[in-house]
């Protein structure tokens, strides 16, 4: 399983190990740990990425811990779709954006910038060293 560190705009560094056999990646924060998938349903060009965000008592196997934005802690599933690969609820769960539960604007704004950055850092650097 390949490791690297990426460094983001909110100055966050993640340790992201890669999965060559399912294309999926786990970033570690230092205040949690998310799975990126890729999400172009058999569109392999789509700009679209699945993060599961997981949740404190998460059982998928991952430790999937939700991500911290302040005084929120983001849990659950979305999908960034898009050049902007701009956040939204999941298929799965389409009434229930992680997003949501921020009540302050600008904290969700930056939350939604941080995952479209993962999403895009996910789709550009990563996902193509490990499609088949």
């Amino acid at each position: 399983m390949p490791q690297t560190l990426a460094r983001f705009d909110n100055g966050t560094t993640a340790r992201i190990s890669t999965f060559l056999d399912t294309g999926h990646a786990l970033y570690a924060f230092d205040d949690g740990k998310i799975l990126v998938t890729p999400a172009h349903y058999g569109q392999p060009d789509r700009h679209a990425v699945t993060i599961t965000l997981g949740r404190p008592d998460d059982r998928s196997g991952y430790g999937l811990t939700g991500l911290r934005f302040g005084d929120w802690l983001l849990t659950g599933t979305l999908t960034c779709v898009g050049h902007g690969f701009t956040p939204k609820a999941h298929t799965s769960t389409p009434d229930k954006n992680p997003l949501d539960d921020v009540s302050n604007p600008d904290a969700r704004q930056a939350a939604a910038d941080h995952l479209s950055q993962i999403a895009s850092h996910f789709f550009d650097l990563i996902a193509p060293g490990i499609r088949r």
